[in-house]
C-alpha cells in the first residue's frame, strides 16, 4: 500500500548485537510473546544469542509435551534457538494443593500430579540437564534454578515477567528478583546485566484490541484495577522503557505479522485471538538498575530492618493469590523511639556517587518530607519531600562524590509508618550496561514509523522519546522537501507535498538517529484501508474462533493435539 513501507531507519533496530546474550524469563508457554515477542525477534535479527526460559510446563489443562512443542514452534518462528524449561507445575490462584511459593523446602503436588520438575520428549527439565536430578516443587528450588540459569547463561540483558494477577507470574517475578539480588550482593560482584521487567497482561494479553487502525498504536496506559499497580513506586508511566519494533511486528494486516504467526503456534491457548492486543508500535518495560552501589555496601542504621534497602525485590508481596495486590515488608522504617533516624553505607574501596534515587511509602500511610544526605568531606544535601505512591525522587549531585561512605538521615516526616522503599546510589545518571542510547520519533506520544495522515492536515507536531540520554535533538527534512520543520519538531507542510522523509538525531551524536516517512493521503485512501482492515478482522476472528473450537474438541476426545 505504501511505496517505502518498512524502510524507515532507526539506530537501535539496526545496530548489531552480535556477541550479546539476551535472556527472557516467563512462567507459561505463550507468555514469551506476551512479554517480549517483538524484543526477541529484534535481537535475533540484530545477531544476538536469545535464550527463553519457562518456569512452568504449562501443564494445568494440557500436557507438558503439548505446551513445550507449541513453545518450540512459536520460538522457531521468531528465530529463537535456545529454549529452556525449568519444569515446574502450572498452578492456578487459590489452588487447594498450595503453591510452591508458600513452602520453602517441602515439595508440593501440582495440579498435574507432579512434585518435582520434569520434561518431555521435546526437552528435559533444566535441573536434570545440569545435574541429572530433578528439583522438588518448592520455593527455594525454583529460586536456585533461576539463579543458576542466570549465572550459567550470564546474559547481557534480562527481560522478566512482572507481578501480573496470575500466581505463577507473581512467583516467577519475585523469585527472579530474589535470585538476582543474591547475585548482586555477592562480595566483589561485578556482573551487572541490564534488567527489564514487563507485564504479560495489562500491557499485552489484556490490553485493548487496537491493532486495526490506520497507524499502529503504542501500548496504552492500563486501566486502573486492583491488580494493576502502574503509577506506583518504580512503575510510573512516564518512566517506562519503550522499545521500537521491526516492520515484521507491525503493518496494517495481521495475517502478515510475525507475532501473529508465532502466537498461532500456541493452539492450545488460542493465543492468536489475542494478537490484536499484543502487536503494538512499542514494547513496554520498566528498568531495574543493577549498578546500584548499595548492593555492595555494608549498611548500618539506628533502628529498623536496614537490610531491606539492599533488596533487589523492592515491592515484596506475601500473597500471590489475591487479585488485589498488597505490598508487605518492603520498607525501612525507623522505630518510633529512634531520635537519629539514620542509615549509613560503607564500602571497602572508594566509590563515585553522582546520582541518587529514593522512594517512600506506596500506600501513602506516611511520607518523608525532608532528609539529609551527607558525606565525610562535610558536603550535605537537604532533599525532599519524597513523591507520593512510592514514586522515585531523582537527584543529580552538583559535584561527583568520591568516597568510602555516606549517610542518610530523616529530618521531617508525616504519618506513622513512613519509611524508604528504595534507594539507589549510582556512579552515572544513565547505566552503562544498556548499550548505545536510542531515540524514537513520536506524534501525540505514539511511536511512528510509516505514518499516514489526512492530506488536509497543514501542520504536524513531532516529539522524540529518548532512552539512555537527555541530549538535545535536531530535526531534518530529507530528499529536498519543500515543507518546513521547526527546531521544536513542528512540520508545516507544503500544499502539494504528499510524502515526507523526516530524520531526528542527537545534536552531538548524529549516529543515534531515527527516520520516519509521513504520507498525506486523501479520504478515499482512508476509506479503502478501513474496509480492507475490517474485512480481515471479521474473517480472522471467524477463522480463529472456529479453529479454537476444533482444537478443544480434538483435545477433549483425543486428549492431545
Amino acid at each position: 500500500m505504501l511505496e517505502k513501507i518498512g524502510r524507515v531507519n532507526n539506530s537501535f533496530l539496526f545496530q548489531s548485537a552480535v556477541g550479546k546474550k539476551i535472556l527472557v524469563i516467563v512462567p507459561h508457554e505463550d507468555d514469551e510473546i506476551n512479554v517480549a515477542g517483538s524484543v526477541m525477534y529484534s535481537y535475533v535479527q540484530k545477531g544476538a544469542e536469545v535464550y527463553c526460559a519457562f518456569t512452568t510446563n504449562g501443564d494445568f489443562s494440557f500436557s507438558a509435551a503439548t505446551r513445550m512443542r507449541e513453545a518450540k514452534q512459536a520460538l522457531t518462528v521468531l528465530g529463537v534457538k535456545h529454549i529452556i524449561f525449568l519444569g515446574y507445575g502450572d498452578t492456578s490462584n487459590y489452588y487447594k494443593g498450595g503453591h510452591l511459593f508458600y513452602t520453602a523446602q517441602e515439595p508440593v503436588n501440582s495440579p498435574s500430579g507432579h512434585n518435582e520438575t520434569y520434561g518431555s520428549d521435546i526437552s528435559p527439565d533444566y535441573a536434570y540437564q545440569k545435574h541429572k536430578m530433578h528439583s522438588p516443587y518448592c520455593r527455594q528450588a525454583l529460586e536456585n534454578d533461576i539463579q543458576e540459569l542466570i549465572l550459567d547463561v550470564r546474559p547481557d540483558m534480562i527481560f522478566c515477567v512482572d507481578l501480573d494477577v496470575h500466581s505463577d507470574h507473581r512467583a516467577a517475578s519475585i523469585l527472579f528478583e530474589e535470585a538476582m539480588g543474591e547475585i548482586l550482593r555477592r562480595p566483589g560482584n561485578t556482573y551487572q546485566p541490564a534488567v527489564f521487567k514487563g507485564f504479560a497482561y495489562c500491557t499485552s494479553f489484556g490490553a485493548p484490541k487496537d491493532f486495526y487502525d490506520i497507524n499502529i498504536q503504542s501500548v496504552p496506559l492500563p486501566a486502573s484495577r486492583e491488580d494493576v499497580f502502574v503509577g506506583k513506586s518504580l512503575y510510573t508511566w512516564g518512566e517506562r522503557v519503550r522499545i521500537p519494533v521491526l516492520p515484521e511486528c507491525r503493518g496494517h494486516f495481521l495475517r502478515y505479522n510475525i507475532l501473529y504467526k508465532a502466537l498461532f503456534q500456541h493452539a492450545s491457548q488460542s493465543a492468536a485471538l489475542h494478537a490484536v492486543r499484543i502487536a503494538n508500535a512499542d514494547a513496554v518495560f520498566w528498568q531495574r538498575r543493577t549498578d546500584n552501589l548499595v548492593y555492595q555496601a555494608h549498611i548500618t542504621g539506628s533502628s529498623g530492618q536496614i537490610q531491606r534497602l539492599a533488596e533487589f525485590n523492592v515491592l515484596n508481596i506475601t500473597d500471590i493469590d489475591s487479585k488485589a495486590i498488597s505490598f508487605t515488608q518492603y520498607l525501612w522504617s525507623p522505630n518510633s523511639s529512634d531520635t537519629e533516624k539514620k542509615v549509613s553505607f560503607h564500602w571497602k574501596e572508594e566509590v563515585s556517587i553522582a546520582y541518587v534515587e529514593l522512594g517512600g511509602n506506596v500506600e501513602n500511610t506516611g511520607r518523608i518530607n525532608k532528609f539529609e544526605l551527607s558525606f565525610p568531606d562535610g558536603m550535605k544535601y537537604i532533599l525532599g519531600p519524597l513523591p507520593k505512591s512510592g514514586n522515585l525522587l531523582h537527584y543529580s549531585l552538583p559535584v561527583v562524590q568520591h568516597t568510602n561512605s555516606c549517610q542518610l538521615r530523616i529530618l521531617e516526616a508525616d504519618g506513622t509508618d513512613y519509611g524508604i522503599s528504595a534507594i539507589g546510589l549510582y556512579s552515572y545518571q544513565f547505566p552503562k550496561n544498556i548499550g548505545v542510547p536510542y531515540i524514537k520519533i513520536m506524534c501525540k506520544d505514539e511511536f511512528i514509523y510509516d505514518y499516514i495522515i489526512p492530506s488536509s492536515m497543514k501542520e504536524c507536531q513531532l516529539s522524540v522519546y529518548r532512552f539512555g540520554t537527555d541530549e538535545d535533538v535536531i530535526y531534518h527534512l530529507e530528499d529536498g522537501s519543500r515543507s518546513r520543520i521547526t527546531t521544536s519538531g513542528k512540520i508545516i507542510f507544503a500544499p502539494e507535498e504528499r510524502m515526507l522523509h523526516v530524520r531526528a538525531e542527537l545534536r552531538n551524536h548524529p549516529y543515534i538517529c531515527d527516520d520516519v516517512w509521513i504520507y498525506r493521503k486523501n479520504k478515499f485512501y482512508f476509506y479503502k484501508m478501513s474496509i480492507l482492515q475490517n474485512i480481515e478482522r471479521i474473517m480472522m476472528d471467524f477463522y480463529l474462533r472456529k479453529y479454537r473450537k476444533y482444537t478443544h474438541i480434538r483435545h477433549k476426545y483425543f486428549r492431545k493435539l
